[in-house]
């Protein structure tokens, strides 16, 4: 049990990072840096594994998030939906406005995504228990359960008293995202602290705007 706990917390590291933190956040959400369409598929398989689900509905929220920060507008706040629903993760929204998801309705990947990931989750789900049961344990079911876990705390922890802020527990299911006070008051900051450790793979294995920006001058 110990050993499958093990490489399931270090999986689903690699599925946060390269799917959730990296992927849906900083790639789609913010536009912090390029990637291929190879890159952009595997970034939201992962993130599917982590119960995303829809990709436009999670960058759709945390766009809206963005905007209206800390507001009865913001979708999950704490102090205005709820602590409790909002760490498990029961609030909703019924419509997100096309202006946040106008870019994303464009991209293929991202479609298909958003049409089949729960045909995506439950087909993985099966040919993973098919292999064998600590395999569907270690490759689905540990991420799942970690992402559910981390989502719900990122969104309580990374806001206090109706502002952004940092938090090392976050950290530790969201490698990075715990230091959520720089990302708010620039998200199209990449290192957001010398411990940002996704921050850091961005800058090591992908062309930033800046840079590619940098390059054209």
């Amino acid at each position: 049990m110990i050993e499958i706990l093990f490489f399931g917390f270090l999986w689903y590291q690699v599925v946060a990072i390269f799917g959730v933190s990296a992927g849906l956040h900083r790639y789609f959400a913010h536009k912090q840096f390029i990637a291929s369409k190879t890159y952009e598929v595997i970034a939201l398989y992962l993130a599917m594994l982590a119960g995303s689900r829809s990709p436009l509905g999670w960058i759709g929220a945390h766009r809206i998030h963005h905007q209206h920060s800390d507001t009865d507008k913001d979708p999950h706040s704490p102090t205005h939906q709820g602590f409790w629903k909002v760490l498990f993760n029961m609030w909703t929204i019924k419509n997100i406005p096309k202006k946040y998801i106008k870019d994303l309705i464009k991209n293929p990947r991202v479609i298909f995504f958003h049409r089949y990931w729960l045909h995506m989750h439950v087909l993985t789900s099966v040919i993973t228990f098919i292999i064998g049961f600590k395999f569907f344990v270690i490759f689905v079911l540990i991420p799942y359960i970690l992402g559910f876990l981390g989502y719900g705390l990122f969104n309580v922890l990374g806001h206090s008293d109706d502002k952004p802020t940092n938090n090392w527990i976050i950290n530790i299911l969201a490698v990075g995202e715990g230091f959520h006070e720089p990302h708010h008051k620039n998200s199209k900051l990449i290192r957001l602290h010398k411990w940002d450790i996704t921050g850091w793979i961005i800058e090591k294995l992908f062309l930033t705007n800046q840079q590619q920006s940098e390059q054209k001058s």
